[in-house]
């Protein structure tokens, strides 16, 4: 018979998981890929909501998407002018609680390690059968008044004729971990770089620690996510939930993440976080505190220590989601190009998207590397 159906579902068992081992495999990646879906799933809200999408082939399970929804939607999250905009901040708060819109995201440059697309097949042929499986299903959600999916261009062409939209993001950030034999050969070639981790040394240290953590670190890393959200170019459509439950998940109270801190003075300045699966390592998130940022360079201190620490443990890559700053475009070395795909059966949803975009936090980061690549190719002409 084999018809291919898609049923969203909120467990996932064991059994499951190893139906997707080989994907896995394939990807030099370890079961430990489901723990932080696992964890928001069970914190899951009316408001926030995570759940899988599993495809079948009649009984056969052999296709699975990391997904979460959001209702209503806060037009605040995707539009930095709205956030810093006394007025503008109250209309928008108004307005998204009027339209009462739902929206569908897929669950990859948001609150995970980033480090996989969030979509899994039980063997590579598959990939397109589950991925329009997946899309059909989103499509004929009448729950769903949005659908956004920020993904690699591996399916562009099928999110196109599925009828997607899709519009410009910024790129993927990753290190190739395996070009280096130590970090030596990777100062060699950022010269600044390598000046500005010599400055303040004494004060400023950067430290690879795995958890769990302690009270008193949480609270200034704490204290860093809160400055750099506050300051940031991206915030995600579900970032007040994610502020107010990262610190009770086990990220801080196991021993299955690493965290690279910079310490000025003894005081936790900036942090970023990882997971480590298989042969990669990714980040979950990071914080910088802006009362110790000057001439401190705590943004280029973790990216080395994190590049560092992957060389002498043999890792291949180390994610850094999308790129939103000049320093990570600067100082990572390969890019991943991506786009954000967008869905609505309503078509004043989709006018409104698309004459908004250009004020989207995402097209913002996506000018931000253009403006970025363009000076550098300048210098080097």
């Amino acid at each position: 018979m084999n018809k291919i159906l898609c049923r969203k579902e909120i467990t996932l068992t064991d059994v499951e998981k190893r139906i997707f081992s080989e994907h896995l495999k394939q990807l030099e990646l370890s079961g430990n890929i489901w723990d932080l879906f696992g964890e928001w799933v069970a914190r899951s809200t009316p408001a926030v909501s995570f759940f899988y999408l599993k495809v079948y082939r009649d009984d056969e399970l052999i296709g699975l998407g990391l997904f979460l929804k959001v209702k209503p939607v806060d037009l605040r999250s995707s539009y930095s002018g709205l956030r810093r905009n006394v007025l503008l901040k109250k209309l928008a708060g108004g307005l998204s609680m009027l339209g009462n819109n739902c929206l569908y995201i897929s669950f990859r440059n948001l609150i995970t390690s980033n480090i996989t697309r969030p979509f899994f097949y039980k063997e590579p042929a598959l990939a397109d059968a589950v991925m329009t499986a997946i899309l059909t299903y989103l499509k004929n959600e009448r729950e769903a008044d949005m659908v956004t999916i920020i993904d690699t261009l591996t399916h562009d062409d099928l999110f196109r004729r599925e009828g997607f939209a899709a519009y410009p993001s910024s790129s993927e950030a990753y290190f190739d971990a395996l070009r280096y034999r130590d970090i030596s050969e990777y100062l060699a070639g950022h010269r600044n770089l390598k000046k500005h981790l010599a400055k303040s040394k004494i004060t400023c240290l950067a430290d690879v620690q795995q958890g769990p953590v302690s009270e008193e670190d949480k609270r200034q890393m704490n204290a860093c996510m809160s400055s750099s959200v506050e300051n940031s170019n991206v915030n995600n459509p579900c970032q007040k939930f994610f502020e107010e439950n990262i610190f009770g998940t086990e990220v801080f109270d196991s021993d299955k993440y690493l965290h690279i801190v910079v310490r000025v003075e003894g005081v936790i300045a900036g942090f970023h976080t990882f997971q480590i699966s298989g042969a990669d390592m990714g980040g979950v998130l990071g914080g910088f505190n802006r009362d110790y940022s000057r001439n401190n360079y705590l943004y280029e201190r973790v990216i080395a220590a994190s590049l560092d620490y992957a060389i002498q443990n043999n890792l291949k890559r180390i994610h850094y989601s999308l790129i939103d700053n000049q320093t990570k475009l600067r100082l990572v070395d390969c890019l991943e190009p991506c786009a954000l795909y967008f869905y609505s059966r309503k078509a004043l949803n989709r006018k409104v998207f698309a004459m908004t975009y250009r004020f989207n936090d995402i097209f913002k980061v996506h000018m931000l590397e253009n403006s970025g690549r363009q000076s550098s190719d300048a210098c080097n002409q």
